[in-house]
């Protein structure tokens, strides 16, 4: 994706976007999977862009996380 070539710089940060929003969604469906329940925060939430209800839940979804991040980021 770093090779290609945009027309303009509004192209380039709409596939930015587009890809943030799809892999928060990919997430949440994941979170959800291991019964976790969670949802998407709106208005450009400074605390991220998960919420998750329960505190207990913190530990599982931290190692769900650090799980995504070392599949795709070896």
């Amino acid at each position: 994706m770093a090779d290609r070539e945009w027309q303009t710089d509004e192209d380039r940060m709409i596939n930015r976007l587009e890809a943030h929003r799809d892999f928060i969604t990919w997430v949440i469906k994941r979170l959800k999977a291991e019964g976790i329940d969670c949802k998407r925060t709106t208005g450009n939430d400074s605390r991220g862009d998960i919420l998750y209800y329960k505190p207990e839940d913190e530990p599982r979804v931290k190692e769900i996380v650090r799980k995504i991040n070392s599949e795709f980021n070896q």
